[in-house]
């Protein structure tokens, strides 16, 4: 684990920036030692995994799911998580709808970047249209979710970043709820912050290698 990285990170966000430390396949003593010293955000890609380290973790948590959403795990995935990341489909999207819950469920929209086939995610103009059909009860769109593509070029990561920046801000005219552009991981979060990220997902660069 290393500490000194979280510190660093940490240290450089500014107010409204804010770090999901995620904590996929990672011990439990690795996430409470974070608790310990203050952290409070953690993310989690699997549904089984999440629900696991929620009981056994204290209750001011905030969980931020960020895996592959499978339409018949929306249920447990929402009742689980404070902020699901990852709604990339129109199908998961109107389960999400349907579901009858008391919360209110917080999602961020993902926004496919590239052309990379293993990359899901909504387009640009399904994400405006999204926007303007307002026809959840039950969901708050709280903003847009992205992964930059892998081993290509800064100039080209870059392109993906700003697109992704223009995306969230133009949201941000379409409904007052839109808060947070999740972009940024830890090979790239850096760059994100600069184009206008305020919520980055940094796992193994604090964590160390996966246990699981």
């Amino acid at each position: 684990m290393n500490l000194d990285k979280f510190h660093n990170i940490s240290n450089a966000l500014k107010s409204h920036q804010k770090l999901i430390a995620v904590s996929k396949g990672q011990d439990i003593d690795k996430i409470k030692h974070l608790y310990d010293i203050g952290h409070r955000d953690f993310g989690e890609n699997f549904l089984q995994e999440l629900k696991e380290k929620k009981d056994m973790l204290p209750k001011d948590i905030t969980w931020h799911f960020l895996g592959n959403i499978q339409s018949n795990k929306v249920k447990d995935i929402v009742a689980c998580s404070d902020l699901v990341h990852s709604v990339s489909r129109l199908k998961v999207l109107d389960k999400i709808s349907q579901l009858d819950v008391k919360k209110n469920i917080e999602i961020l929209l993902q926004l496919k970047l590239g052309e990379e086939q293993t990359k899901s995610g909504f387009s640009e103009i399904e994400i405006y249209e999204i926007m303007e059909q307002n026809q959840f009860k039950n969901i708050t769109i709280k903003g847009l979710m992205v992964i930059g593509e892998g081993r290509i070029e800064e100039e080209k990561l870059k392109a993906q970043f700003l697109q992704a920046a223009n995306v969230f801000n133009k949201m941000k005219t379409m409904k007052k709820d839109v808060e947070y552009l999740s972009m940024g991981m830890s090979n790239d979060y850096e760059l994100a912050l600069a184009y206008g990220s305020n919520m980055v997902r940094i796992g193994t660069s604090i964590f160390g290698a996966r246990t699981k």
